[in-house]
């Protein structure tokens, strides 16, 4: 019988590659010749050794090697960051090994222009998220979540998305432009329908959505209105609700276990107490006990802790702040009752241990990771004041915007304080005690403006407290807990301050 044929199909000729690591020849697989590591061996962790003499060769300018695409975005020079970085078109260009040659996603097969957001996404958009300098957490953005994304299409879409808006925004591009919008559509239609059916294996990927959707959210435009400034910041804060409830799901039974976990927990160090004691008649200004993990003070999971019995300490806010909640707190026998009260405390609670990280350890990875998961402990009693525009409560937002805009980098980062602040004002300026926490805030991002971080954290400080004693007395207070736990024999230490 003939053989049917659809007839004879050469093969595109190509140069085969002579060079690649040992390990790669050793396993007969294609070696992308990356240095100092190939694809296929970085990703398994494995001693990638090319011969002897071949290295030089391999990382001539011809053969651009995967470091050379880690570098940041320096202001006013876009333009050649994203041709040096992201122009896919360079045959030069070494995709990722995870990549290639499979290109099946959960979505289907990958388009060229997936692979050219996804590269872009693993090669500088991770940096705006990875705001802590760890190793863990940049490998999680570089590498564990877009490798992740290719079984999640939620996931995926959401990458794609954030990709071609930071690619847009370095390179404008319609046509990116335009599939930004596509990608947002399919992001939020995928993971609505995944949370209806949250499982045991896609519930980390879920939960890492649901930080992505934040940065979906586009920023006003240049010249946006107060409303849209004021709407853009509750649609901030709602997502943020809805990652609470999904952290939740798990926070008390085994989240620290989960590989995403150093993404989400909620402190970096246990801070020491307030360098006061509270008055009697001022333990109404204590932070509320609770169960470890439910609490500012003790916010990471339960089993993180070695201690079993939380305290309560004192609550640590620059004096306009603390005027604002001794109002709230211990309101006047003759005034009307507060009937925002319950719903105002905790907020102003957790922002107390920010304040008290930057005091003691200054801009620091530990206030990063905390100012970043402040929204956790908005309840939804105080997002219904903030949607009502509760001139308190949107002090106290203006305040946390003001202190996350003080991380060197991040999504959130840029023109959008501005905005806020200048929208917030006529409102909050109804309010006395709130009027004048709030020029504390507007004092800030002036001198953040003009002089930088270092000195817009210390203007919070001016007239409070001398900030730079914090990191001394941070470094007697973690003495004296060697001291307590035997560390060390004899030491001489002014502690008096930390003495109730």
């Amino acid at each position: 019988m003939a053989r049917r044929s659809a007839g004879f199909v050469s093969k595109k000729p190509h140069q085969k590659s002579r060079g690649g690591c040992l390990t790669c020849k050793r396993k007969k697989v294609k070696c992308d010749e990356s240095q100092p590591a190939c694809g296929y061996c970085a990703l398994r962790k494995l001693n990638c050794e090319y011969p002897q003499g071949q290295t030089s060769a391999s990382a001539s300018p011809g053969s651009t090697t995967s470091s050379s695409y880690v570098q940041e975005i320096a202001p006013g020079n876009t333009d050649s960051a994203y041709n040096a970085e992201s122009d896919f078109n360079d045959t030069n260009l070494q995709i990722s090994a995870w990549l290639l040659p499979p290109a099946i996603a959960a979505t289907g097969q990958l388009s060229p222009v997936d692979h050219e957001l996804l590269h872009h996404y693993k090669t500088l958009t991770w940096k705006i998220f990875a705001v802590r300098e760890d190793a863990v957490i940049q490998a999680l953005h570089r590498d564990f979540v877009p490798q992740s994304s290719l079984s999640h299409s939620f996931l995926l879409y959401a990458l794609l998305g954030i990709a071609a808006s930071h690619s847009n925004m370095l390179y404008p591009r319609k046509e990116v432009e335009k599939q930004a919008l596509v990608y947002k559509q399919k992001t939020f239609q995928e993971y609505s329908k995944a949370l209806q059916n949250i499982t045991a294996d896609n519930y980390e990927m879920i939960l890492m959505t649901s930080t992505f959707l934040l940065a979906l959210i586009p920023p006003p435009v240049h010249d946006g209105s107060d409303e849209d400034y004021l709407q853009w910041m509750y649609s901030i804060l709602k997502l943020s609700e809805g990652l609470r409830v999904l952290a939740s799901l798990r926070w008390s039974q085994g989240i620290e276990k989960m590989s995403i976990y150093p993404l989400f927990c909620r402190e970096l160090r246990t801070l020491p107490p307030p360098p006061f004691s509270p008055r009697k008649s001022d333990m109404a200004l204590c932070t509320l006990l609770g169960p470890l993990g439910t609490t500012p003070d003790h916010p990471n999971p339960a089993p993180t802790y070695q201690e079993k019995h939380p305290s309560s300490n004192p609550i640590f806010l620059p004096p306009a702040l603390m005027d604002l909640l001794t109002s709230i707190s211990s309101p006047s026998n003759t005034g009307p009752i507060d009937i925002d009260r319950q719903a105002l405390m905790p907020a102003f609670h957790a922002l107390s241990p920010i304040f008290l990280s930057l005091y003691y350890y200054h801009l620091n990875q530990d206030f990063y990771v905390r100012v970043f998961v402040y929204t956790s402990f908005l309840m939804p009693d105080f997002m219904q004041l903030v949607k009502t525009r509760e001139p308190r409560a949107l002090t106290i937002v203006a305040w946390w915007f003001a202190l996350a805009n003080l991380v060197p980098k991040g999504w959130w980062v840029g023109r959008c304080l501005t905005g806020v602040v200048e929208a917030f004002k006529p409102i909050v300026s109804e309010h006395y005690l709130a009027a004048k926490a709030f020029e504390r805030v507007e004092n800030m991002v002036r001198v953040l403006r003009s002089q930088g971080s270092v000195e817009a954290t210390r203007s919070i400080f001016e007239g409070w407290i001398d900030w730079d004693e914090g990191p001394r007395r941070a470094e007697e207070w973690e003495l004296a807990q060697l001291v307590d736990l035997g560390g060390i024999d004899e030491v001489e230490l002014d502690l008096t301050e930390f003495i109730a």
